[in-house]
């Protein structure tokens, strides 16, 4: 029977047994229809009707095959939801363990549909209304996947069905320290739903706590995202205890709490301090304890100092591309004085080094208004980090006995004083910037509290003080324009990421009231900042403020999605961003929603060129240079070819501000590439410098190029756009930083927040009394892929030579025969002719020069050869050099795509605590304890004294003290 139904050319007769009254041909029909649907689906459909009776009628035996038939034609016809309608009547005939594609589609869309049907009753607080037969497909199919032991597919859809029972005991069933790393890792960030987030975290907590052998470094990290530092802190004591017997425990409670201080929010790190004093000892002793180390850690000291001290050690800023970028671009202009003051301050960024400014007073005092507040703002940003002795680098530059004598110099001060403290405020430096809010009056005080907010929301991010905020508040209500958009923005910092609902309503209602845009558009920044990683929770405000009228009001949308759903992928929040892009009338929200591709996708960057490469060609410029930056953000330090190729051509865009953006995406994707590992980033180099040296160029293309080249080698060229941490987790303060930073379109001094999301590149090790050993560790990769670039080269100049008169021919001749008739009238009868060297006279010119280039020539080949075979030996007897591995040092430059090559030796004396990351801070066990140990001195130390015999050379290794700037204090 198969062999004649292999032979059929129609299946029209086995369509007309359906009609038969006999239920026996009725079977045997569908029975072959079942088998030859993939052929005949086209005949067949049209008698879909006569299968569908036969399904209904409940007494035929064998409707379950006739769903199963039907459920196959409407698979063909694309119907899936009929055809997963079906499919689920037909039972147990519907085979999963079959790969067909028709089987693959509809369980894929039953899981979809499974999925939707959760996700929609979690969204309504009820038990979802879901049919049996779907849900006993998918635990069909949980159970095939458990008998395969495809674990990672439960976990994904166990996740998104919110059925923790299947992902716990996928847990335990699988290796369960892998899932568990995977589902930390990969999967909790991608959850829309914060309280599902919760409880996943929760459960993962629970599942860690139930080994002999925690991992509580993983388990602290759910506790810092559950908002849980009173468990944080119990293990922290616990490892301390511990530790009194085992170095290692010690090790893993400071390995935890630089993590935390990395990955968790300034208000969590101090609660878990908080939760530490209580078990403390004496606070005033000056003993050295393991919890007062902890409490260093987690309040960024320790860190910080780390960081100070690799930025400034391995320092390799380019002077010279500043110093040309500064002769090039006319400083007398604001514009071009701000991009130098910016290229400056990233280039320098954590390095505490001022050369440049030392070296160009001249250029610096021509400084005026708000370029000066930019220009003072700039050292915030050299010397971020260094909190130990920020008020002393700043004290020049403070208002002195409450007043104001240069109120943008000043109001630059405060803005760079909470830029160093950045994330790291402590309640003295809070308390200050707080006080310049209520100190200063006058006729300029709006400045000084414009920097005031921007510093004190810099040090205060994340800390969700109502107090700080309150102050803010005070400043928005005073309603001026300068000091408003100040306060909105250092308000949206401060209550960044807690959905503050009372925040939130002040903010909108004032938006709707004031008459000022800056405001209005410092709130809607704000409002997306508080909304930060807040998901499904941020949806009903997005809905709230997308339809208002006010274009203005829905930018704050655009930046509530934007923040809500930073680096979740979410498809949802895709749609509406790309719905706004092509549909809005005001070119702002076109450009802000392009632009917000990239911070959803940051996670995965592959798949931003192929989103927006329609975009990047869009007639409206707006669109176009939001294309340009979304691919920036998204492929940030990555290199991304396909980037590349797209924005290349948009550097030479007819719009000026496309150029820009396009200048500082690459910047973003080629940062911490060199010519060997990226080669068109010596193009894109060239390019920048084209765009400065075109005389009559347009200044915000020159703006763009000049701010790109510090952004390129930010940090001394090693630091990179980190919107993730070592651990992949969200950076929240890179993220709100870049979001910052892209505000300087209508505001320059924003663009200093940039530094936020500056990451330095380093492989830190440090040992349990926080010291630096000097340790190797090998790449097994080629050293020049990682190289720095090499310094700009100064073109020589070369003294004018000689040039050789010019001799006619008909001259030569006439000369040359003059001298052979003279030849011949000296010449005695019957005796031999001298030649001319005999009687000292002078040869034939053309003769003697053949002669000594053809004797040149055949010395010259003669050394060559002897010269080659020399070269030959030499090379025969040279070791060969291995071009496959080199050392890296610590406190050394490791860069991301460099760090799956770094390997440990196994004779090592010093081992890691946390395996798995080459870069970062890395406390690490001494092996050989009783050994004295060899530490890299600091190059940051306090200045020795006259005894000290090193005091010399000590000295030449301190940063440059810091000066004052040459601003004349009587004009703004």
């Amino acid at each position: 029977m198969a062999v004649q139904v292999d032979t059929l050319t129609s299946a029209n007769g086995l369509i007309s047994l359906l009609d038969e009254d006999e239920r026996e041909l009725q079977y045997y029909g569908l029975t072959q229809l079942n088998s030859v649907t993939d052929r005949f689906w086209t005949e067949i459909s049209d008698s879909i009707s006569k299968i569908e009776i036969l399904y209904e009628d409940e007494s035929f035996e064998h409707r379950k095959l006739a769903a199963l038939v039907a459920s196959k034609i409407y698979f063909h016809l694309g119907e899936f939801d009929d055809a997963l309608t079906f499919a689920l009547g037909a039972g147990d005939l519907f085979d999963l363990s079959d790969t067909s594609a028709y089987v693959q589609t509809v369980v894929n869309h039953a899981i979809d549909k499974y999925i939707e049907l959760r996700a929609l009753g979690d969204q309504q607080g009820v038990e979802s209304a879901v049919d049996a037969r779907l849900e006993a497909v998918v635990e069909r199919m949980f159970a095939r996947c458990f008998e395969s032991e495809d674990y990672g597919q439960v976990v994904g859809i166990s996740i998104e069905a919110r059925r923790l029972d299947v992902l716990e005991r996928a847990l335990a069933s699988g290796d369960t320290r892998s899932l568990l790393d995977y589902v930390q890792r990969d999967c909790v960030a991608l959850i829309s739903s914060i309280r599902v987030q919760a409880q996943v975290q929760e459960l993962l907590v629970k599942v860690h706590l139930q080994f002999d052998a925690p991992d509580y470094e993983a388990v602290c990290l759910c506790l810092s995202k559950l908002n849980n530092p009173q468990k944080t802190a119990g293990i922290l004591q616990l490892l301390v205890n511990e530790g009194e017997t085992d170095d290692a425990k010690i090790l893993s409670a400071y390995q935890i709490a630089f993590d935390l201080e990395a990955n968790a929010t300034q208000e969590f790190t101090r609660a878990v301090v908080a939760e530490l004093l209580p078990n403390n000892e004496a606070d005033e002793s000056d003993e050295v304890t393991p919890i007062k180390r902890i409490k260093a850690i987690l309040s960024g000291d320790e860190t910080l100092k780390l960081h100070l001290e690799f930025l400034f050690r391995n320092n390799k800023t380019d002077l010279k591309i500043l110093n040309r970028t500064c002769k090039v671009l006319d400083s007398r202009l604001s514009l071009a004085h701000s991009a130098v003051s910016f290229a400056n301050a990233f280039m320098h960024a954590g390095t505490t080094v001022d050369t440049f400014l030392r070296d160009n007073l001249e250029w610096l005092a021509r400084a005026s208004s708000w370029s000066k507040f930019t220009a003072t703002a700039a050292l915030g940003v050299i010397h971020h980090g260094q909190i130990k002795h920020g008020m002393t680098l700043l004290q020049p530059y403070l208002p002195e006995d409450n007043t104001s004598t240069s109120p943008f110099s000043e109001g630059g001060a405060f803005f760079a004083y909470g830029l160093i403290h950045a994330c790291h405020g402590s309640d003295r430096v809070l308390k200050y910037l707080q006080d310049a809010l209520v100190t200063y009056q006058g006729q300029n005080v709006e400045i000084l509290h414009h920097g005031a907010c921007l510093g004190l929301g810099a040090a205060g991010m994340g800390s969700g003080s109502e107090d700080i905020a309150q102050a803010l508040m005070n400043v928005l209500y005073a309603d001026s324009a300068v000091s408003g958009e100040a306060a909105a923005i250092g308000l949206g910092l401060v209550m960044m990421g807690t959905k503050n609902e009372g925040a939130l309503s002040d903010m909108l209602q004032y938006a709707k009231e004031t008459e000022h845009e800056k405001i209005i558009r410092a709130l809607s920044v704000g409002m997306g900042l508080v909304m930060f990683g807040r998901k499904q929770e941020a949806d009903e405000f997005i809905a709230k403020v997308i339809e208002e009228e006010d274009p203005l009001l829905r930018l704050a949308a655009v930046h509530a999605i934007t923040m809500a759903y930073c680096g979740t992928g979410d498809n949802s929040a895709i749609r509406k961003l790309l719905h706004l892009a092509v549909s809005d009338v005001k070119d702002d929200v076109r450009r802000a929603a392009v632009t917000g591709l990239g911070f959803i996708l940051l996670r995965s960057p592959e798949q931003v060129p192929r989103m927006v490469q329609l975009l990047s060609q869009s007639y409206n410029p707006h669109v176009r240079v939001g294309a340009a930056v979304a691919l920036g953000i998204a492929c940030a330090g990555t290199g991304s070819k396909a980037a590349i190729e797209i924005l290349e051509p948009m550097l030479k865009d007819a719009v000026d501000f496309v150029v820009e953006g396009a200048s500082i995406a690459l910047a973003f994707i080629l940062i911490q590439q060199n010519e060997v590992f990226e080669p068109k980033i010596a193009e894109v180099r060239k390019r920048f410098a084209e765009i400065l040296d075109t005389k009559h160029g347009e200044g915000v293309s020159k703006f763009g190029a000049a701010i790109s080249q510090g952004i390129i080698d930010a940090g001394g060229r090693n630091v990179t756009i980190g919107l993730t941490t070592s651990d992949k987790q969200l950076n929240a303060p890179a993220c709100a930083g870049m979001l910052l930073f892209l505000q300087f379109w209508y505001w320059f001094p924003l663009a200093h927040f940039l530094t936020l999301s500056f990451k330095p590149t380093a492989l830190i090790a440090i040992n349990k009394d926080l010291k630096t050993p000097n340790i190797e560790v090998t790449c097994a990769s080629r050293k020049a892929l990682y190289s720095y670039p090499p310094e700009l080269e100064q073109a020589v100049l070369q003294a004018p030579t000689k040039v050789a008169t010019a001799v006619l021919s008909t001259t030569a001749k006439a000369r040359r025969s003059t001298k052979k008739a003279a030849d011949e009238t000296d010449a005695e009868p019957g005796t031999q002719k001298k030649p001319a060297g005999d009687n000292g006279e002078k040869m034939d010119t053309d003769s003697s020069s053949n002669n000594a280039k053809e004797q040149a020539a055949d010395e010259g080949s003669m050394d060559v050869d002897d010269l080659s075979a020399d070269s030959k030996a030499q090379k025969k007897n040279r070791k060969p050099v291995s071009e496959t591995s080199f050392t890296v040092t610590n406190l050394s430059r490791v860069l991301p795509y460099q760090e799956k090559y770094i390997k440990w030796s196994a004779t090592s004396r010093y081992v890691p605590i946390k395996q798995g990351r080459a870069s970062g801070v890395l406390l690490v066990k001494d092996t050989t304890p009783d050994v004295p140990e060899d530490l890299i001195a600091s190059m940051l130390q306090d200045r020795p004294g006259d005894d000290d015999e090193d005091a010399a050379d000590a000295d030449e290794l301190q940063p440059p003290e810091p000066f004052e700037y040459p601003f004349d204090s009587d004009r703004a």
